[in-house]
């Protein structure tokens, strides 16, 4: 399932109002208005009667150079243009510097219903400052279930049919000295071309639930060095049983991948039975995982040398 991507100025003045000195003076009635993109314009040419590249979707930001050039142009030509402006279903509209925009301004966002608001803030720090919390926010995001833990500085996320005994596993990884950063449901955001983070929903962090003992709360039991709010997804293990991974090839010819936000993540397979110490297993595939992001495939290495053998018809080493 993945999130539809939009911030409220609602929910924008509620989580950064306070941090970046936000005030709401007109446009009320469109506070449900979505900003749905995290870059920030600056309308300059919409003030010379420029639509075109006009943005409804993104914040529109004024400074001092907006406001001076409008203020130069006949007071008819003022309300054409900011008329065809706010026409245009602005998301929302923030005047930097704490300068106070003018009536005509005021009142057309209040005609219109565009959230108007006012920050102390310069216009590039604003805008900085804007357009990471944007970026954080709008990042594409999906949930996943599963365990997810940090093994050996890696994200691993565990997934399987249910019951099949993840949580018990990431339970024994944890006793091992391994963080635990999601069980159940993890909440995966893509913050840049090939990387999504990990995270665990607020309602369940720091909590796993086991069969038999009901929800366990991990940072109270084992303390705070065993649990992390958020990690980079390194590796997928699908759990599967041992009648399913007969299916297998026993020595896999090439990487298995599992998309996840359009990025592909490597993924292995571990066959659940009775006496398989499978957090060691875990732990063997994270350290292979680390190897192969250092260069080093031992499984391929194998292969190739392999193949040379019997090109060379096993002259070699047969002595």
């Amino acid at each position: 399932m993945t999130e539809s991507a939009g911030v409220s100025i609602r929910s924008l003045l509620k989580q950064q109002g306070k941090a970046m000195d936000l005030r709401l003076i007109a446009g009320a009635g469109g506070l449900d208005r979505v900003i749905e993109h995290p870059r920030i314009n600056t309308p300059s040419l919409a003030f010379a009667g420029f639509l075109d590249d006009l943005d409804d979707c993104r914040l529109q930001v004024i400074g001092q150079s907006e406001l001076g050039y409008l203020s130069t142009r006949p007071p008819e030509e003022q309300r054409r243009v900011l008329s065809a402006m706010f026409a245009k279903q602005l998301a929302g509209v923030v005047v930097t510097r704490n300068l106070a925009p003018p009536p005509i301004v005021i009142e057309i966002a209040e005609r219109t219903h565009t959230p108007l608001l006012v920050t102390s803030l310069h216009a590039h720090e604003f805008m900085s400052q804007m357009m990471v919390f944007l970026s954080r926010k709008l990042a594409p995001a999906c949930y996943q279930h599963g365990v997810y833990m940090d093994v050996f500085g890696l994200g691993v996320l565990l997934i399987g049919k249910s019951g099949i005994g993840k949580s018990e596993i990431g339970l024994e990884l944890i006793s091992r000295g391994h963080r635990l950063v999601a069980d159940d449901m993890v909440e995966l955001v893509r913050q840049g071309p090939d990387v999504i983070v990990g995270h665990s929903p607020e309602s369940l962090r720091y909590h796993m639930e086991i069969r038999g003992l009901g929800v366990l709360n991990i940072r109270d039991m084992f303390g705070a060095a065993a649990i992390t709010d958020a990690k980079r997804l390194r590796l997928v293990i699908e759990l599967v049983s041992w009648e399913r991974a007969k299916t297998f090839e026993r020595l896999p010819l090439g990487d298995e991948h599992y998309e996840i936000l359009g990025v592909p993540m490597p993924k292995v397979h571990l066959p659940i039975r009775p006496g398989r110490s499978l957090a060691i297993l875990v732990e063997v595939a994270t350290r292979n995982q680390l190897m192969k992001l250092r260069g080093i495939d031992s499984n391929k290495q194998f292969m190739d040398a392999l193949d040379r053998r019997i090109r060379d018809g096993g002259r070699k080493g047969d002595a």
